[in-house]
């Protein structure tokens, strides 16, 4: 896209790794809802943009996406590739920075947090928040599908930690629904660092120390089957992670 073209009004930014399965019905959903999203907000269309950043996959989502892409060449959307399998930290991390939109959203490939909870996320950064994140804990929101009670409990205590340790106040980490105003973004993800599990909590961390205001919304929310996740290794390196989290924030790397 040429640099004199105007930034979008949104872009939605979606880590891909090994998601042919879901990818041809999630582009045809966010496609049309973007359009819906924008056309309320009094603008053209296609005011936004895809961006699309594959992990390093071996099945055939890059296949799919391209041919997805060729298939409907007006579509804004822009497929990025890491050159190996890094993590979805990294995934985000990159698209993020990358997205040239006024605001910027990051979600799972698999919608688990339906696409209707975006206006209330984008009013919100409208009216002055630097941050929105997806909350499942607080009222208001709607678990349709839960996880199954290890990984439930296992979050439940990551959560907890990371209230204790690095960022009060906030209830949730890792539901996979978050936005950002455009100078917010570029704040955050240039200083975050995490690949593994703990990249969330890493962008709260940052966002508190940069001072932005955050926000937490409710939303409805399902669970989806992942079998890429190896739950001992995601306990054990997230572990880690906080141990690194809390370092650089106490060298003030964040600032």
């Amino acid at each position: 896209m040429p640099p004199s073209t105007p930034p979008p009004l949104v872009s939605f930014v979606v880590p891909v790794f090994n998601e042919e399965r879901v990818l041809e019905a999630s582009l045809d959903a966010l496609s049309a809802f973007l359009d819906g999203l924008c056309v309320d907000a009094g603008r053209a269309a296609r005011d936004w943009e895809l961006v699309l950043v594959d992990d390093g996959s071996k099945d055939r989502s890059v296949e799919l996406i391209e041919a997805w892409a060729a298939a409907h060449a007006d579509i804004p959307l822009v497929l990025e590739r890491l050159p190996a399998n890094r993590g979805k930290g990294a995934a985000v991390r990159h698209g993020m920075l990358v997205a040239r939109g006024d605001y910027s959203f990051f979600l799972d490939a698999d919608l688990s947090t339906p696409l209707e909870q975006t206006p209330a996320f984008l009013a919100a950064l409208e009216s002055g928040s630097d941050v929105v994140i997806g909350n499942r804990r607080v009222p208001g929101s709607e678990i349709t599908r839960r996880q199954p009670i290890v990984r439930e409990t296992l979050g439940k205590g990551f959560t907890l930690l990371v209230n204790l340790f690095l960022a009060p106040g906030v209830h949730d980490f890792t539901c996979g629904f978050k936005g950002f105003r455009r100078d917010a973004a570029q704040a955050v993800f240039q200083r975050s660092t995490l690949d593994g599990w703990a990249f969330d909590a890493e962008l709260v961390v940052i966002a508190q120390a940069q001072n932005l205001k955050l926000a937490q919304l409710p939303v409805s929310w399902h669970h989806e089957d992942d079998t890429k996740v190896r739950l001992l290794a995601a306990v054990l390196g997230s572990g880690l992670e906080l141990v690194q989290i809390f370092m650089r924030r106490l060298a003030g790397r964040y600032r």
